[in-house]
């Protein structure tokens, strides 16, 4: 298979997946406006940390199929495939602008294998609030506890998130666990 036939697979699942856990109409509007640029997205900006077109979905199916896996008895399943697959959309960029650019510079590709670089002129927003905006501009629905741990996903040791300690339950615990071993895996 072709990067390019995977990189087409991954979305064609991720958008099944999707259109099985939020309302259909929701996910029509969003993927009829991000398409293209959630198929490419990467993750990062560097090779090894997500920066390779198309991680930005492959990354979110694997923290859905880990926190599936794992979910049984711990919190509801479905939650955790929802927040899996939607906690990082932030990485889109904004509705105007791309969070991420293909980097031109040679130096910062063989140096410091930066593959892409940050868009200036997307709106400066964390992830996890980027995320959330995304989402109620589109309808997607969300609990108070899927909120919460798409607010805290990219971790508790982020002073933003310390509020929520170990109050934030165990959607949240599953989610950033799941992260770390889908991490863990592609080191």
């Amino acid at each position: 298979m072709t990067n390019d036939e995977k990189i087409l697979y991954h979305l064609e699942k991720y958008c099944n997946l999707l259109s099985k856990v939020f309302p259909e109409e929701s996910v029509e509007n969003f993927v009829s406006d991000f398409g293209e640029r959630l198929a490419l997205c990467p993750r990062g900006l560097e090779k090894g940390a997500g920066g390779t077109a198309g991680e930005l979905v492959s990354f979110s199916l694997n923290v859905a199929q880990k926190s599936k896996e794992l979910a049984a008895g711990m919190c509801d399943v479905r939650s955790s495939v929802r927040v899996a697959l939607v906690h990082e959309l932030g990485r889109l960029g904004d509705l105007e602008e791309e969070l991420y650019h293909h980097q031109e510079s040679s130096w910062h590709q063989e140096k410091l294998n930066q593959f892409y670089k940050y868009n200036p002129k997307c709106k400066k927003m964390n992830l996890a609030h980027r995320t959330l905006y995304l989402l109620q501009k589109y309808n997607f629905p969300l609990t108070q506890d899927e909120w919460i741990s798409i607010a805290v996903s990219q971790g508790m040791h982020l002073p933003e998130n310390s509020f929520y300690g170990q109050s934030a339950g165990a959607l949240t615990a599953l989610i950033q666990f799941s992260r770390s071993l889908v991490l863990d895996s592609n080191s």
